[in-house]
């Protein structure tokens, strides 16, 4: 990815790229040799969450989205228990450390997928409302109940775990990965801060004006996909995608982004299927967020950026991992492009 040099290590920033919603990285670490262990952990762009479209007219006819979620994956020793968990070792690795040769083990071999399905997670979290501090209390709330969850996981994969920073917001500012708010992010996630950054007005403003005291779901969805780009920051698969394709062409950069923004997505619907019970996320609730999530895919916006996903995948692989709740059948690294087009 960067050019020899001599000892001792010299790190570089290499690679910033410009993609329309916001997934920039870059990553920093060079060796004279290539399988020099160095931090692959993305840099200093966000990786976002776009906005949905606006509400059609009222006299508009509305078309009922026709995605289908992904049929189970038979991942066979890619997706459970063939893999072997750092914990039967007895040790904690960092797996954002890692050889440029382990990038692809990293992504499609990555311990956290031999950890089987995620377990119910008790969660107590106060009402959210349209007003800011009601906004606040909840996503906390919310980001507990994830901490707990996927610190679990990180402890079966016998892994290292750090919390994200919470940077939920009710004044603009600026942070690692730049100014906020942006008219075209809900929400995104800070790779080089491990921050997630949510506008508490700005979030129900981008996500259809839906009222959080009448259906809290679609920002538990969002917030949880942030988390699911902070599980792959923490995991390695951050870095390794990136340093796989940032030397590459846009085409094949933004085919890796499809695979980590859909990843995300059953990220969180596998953490949603954990907390549906206590946090009341019904059938019908439910619905409503996955037709929020296919308006966000890339064919729904009229953008030329394909880095997100169809609206078809954008919402079948949410529901992929709310259907199994099982990290293994998230890997969107070994399925064929077709299924993350």
């Amino acid at each position: 990815m960067r050019p020899r040099g001599s000892s001792p290590l010299a790190f570089g920033v290499f690679g910033v790229i410009a993609m329309t919603f916001a997934v920039i990285v870059v990553i920093a670490g060079l060796a004279d040799d290539d399988d020099a262990e160095i931090p692959a952990a993305p840099g200093v762009g966000p990786i976002a969450t776009k906005s949905v479209e606006p509400p059609p007219a009222e006299e508009a006819e509305i078309t009922p989205p026709s995605f289908k979620p992904p049929q189970k994956l038979n991942l066979g020793s890619m997706g459970d228990s063939g893999i072997t968990l750092a914990a039967q070792k007895r040790m904690m690795v960092d797996l954002r450390n890692m050889r440029r040769s382990d990038t692809a083990a990293r992504l499609k071999r990555n311990p956290l997928y031999g950890t089987g399905q995620m377990r119910p997670t008790s969660c107590r979290v106060s009402r959210p409302s349209v007003q800011p501090r009601d906004m606040l209390n909840y996503l906390n709330d919310v980001t507990g109940c994830l901490d707990r969850a996927w610190a679990e996981k990180f402890s079966q994969a016998g892994a290292v775990f750090l919390p994200p920073r919470r940077v939920y917001w009710s004044r603009p500012g600026r942070g690692p990965c730049g100014t906020y708010p942006n008219p075209r992010f809900s929400a995104y996630y800070c790779p080089s801060n491990r921050g997630m950054y949510i506008g508490l007005n700005h979030v129900i403003q981008q996500s259809g004006r839906i009222d959080p005291a009448q259906n809290h779901v679609p920002y538990l969805a969002v917030l949880a996909h942030e988390y699911g780009h902070h599980v792959q920051s923490m995991s390695g698969i951050g870095g390794a995608w990136w340093w796989e394709v940032s030397s590459r062409s846009k085409a094949a950069q933004e085919a890796h982004s499809r695979r980590s923004e859909l990843q995300a997505q059953c990220f969180a619907g596998a953490f949603t299927r954990t907390v549906r019970t206590p946090l009341g996320v019904t059938t019908a609730r439910w619905e409503e967020v996955l037709r929020m999530e296919y308006s966000r895919g890339d064919d729904q916006n009229g953008g030329s950026a394909r880095d997100h996903g169809t609206g078809d995948h954008y919402a079948a692989w949410l529901h992929q991992g709310w259907k199994y709740a099982k990290v293994g059948y998230c890997n969107t690294w070994i399925v064929p492009a077709s299924q993350v087009s």
